[in-house]
């Protein structure tokens, strides 16, 4: 006996009436999906659209309220832009007259000659190499003052003195380094060979503290306890006590050597002739 067809049909409930079912609602699922993910896309590209028309609608009102200040804006950046160039150009040329200027510097040390040394502080006045060209000068009268003492007291006690005055600008500008131990050292050399002592000692216990580990220091070291000793300081009285003068120029009188060359003088007539 057959069975009917409507018996061969499968029910709803069955396995693969089942399958059937969940496979249609899985593809109406990614449809609609689909159709969500779509909906996003056009909102997200509507939302940037509009910010971008928000974007350049903000930009285009600070356009607008900047632009009465357009030529001010230009202006200023016209001013920073020259100020910038002539920094540059300031700094170029600050180098260049920096080497210069130790270059005569250098070269006034080779020679000596304090000309040279006036010549390079006249022209680069307040550089580093002209704080040194003053040193050497003031070193230099500082030499020969302190030579001219065994020869010309009041010859010596003025370059003395000059060069105290020229260790005292110097070290106003209060120099740093080995250039300011060397002008502190002199003022105090200078100084000793004024005979004002207690001046010098503290000049050099200055440089033995200030400057413990370079050469100078020992020697300055050294002058201040030679100072402080009594008989030193005996012997600086005694000497400048001393008159100390360049000889008189020799005259026919005190020189007879010289009596024969001196000219005849004629004879008074005697009385009578």
């Amino acid at each position: 006996m057959k069975k009917s067809s409507h018996n061969r049909r499968r029910r709803p409930g069955s396995p693969s009436g089942a399958a059937s079912g969940a496979e249609g609602r899985s593809r109406l699922s990614s449809d609609e999906a689909t159709g969500l993910d779509a909906d996003r896309v056009d909102m997200a590209l509507a939302e940037e659209e509009l910010g971008d028309n928000d974007l350049a609608d903000a930009t285009l009102a600070i356009v607008d309220r900047v632009r009465p200040y357009f030529g001010t804006i230009l202006a200023g950046l016209a001013v920073a832009l020259a100020a910038f160039v002539a920094f540059a150009m300031v700094s170029s040329q600050s180098e260049v007259t920096r080497q210069q200027s130790w270059d005569a510097c250098l070269a006034a040390m080779s020679t000596g000659d304090v000309e040279s040394f006036t010549e390079v502080v006249r022209r680069y006045p307040g550089t580093d190499a002209a704080r040194w060209a003053e040193l050497m000068m003031a070193d230099a009268a500082a030499a020969q003052g302190s030579e001219l003492l065994f020869v010309d007291r009041s010859r010596a006690e003025g370059r003395l003195q000059a060069a105290v005055e020229a260790y005292s600008v110097l070290m106003a500008a209060k120099p740093k380094g080995l250039l300011g131990e060397r002008a502190v050292f002199g003022l105090a050399k200078a100084r000793e060979s004024l005979g004002q002592l207690a001046e010098a000692q503290r000049g050099y216990e200055a440089v033995a503290a200030e400057f413990p580990t370079d050469t100078l220091a020992q020697v300055a070291a050294g002058r201040a306890a030679e100072l402080n000793r009594e008989s030193t300081r005996q012997w600086y009285d005694w000497f400048g006590a001393q008159k100390i003068a360049p000889p008189a120029p020799a005259t026919n009188a005190a020189n007879p050597a010289n009596a024969e060359l001196a000219p005849a003088t004629p004879a008074e007539p005697a009385a009578g002739q």
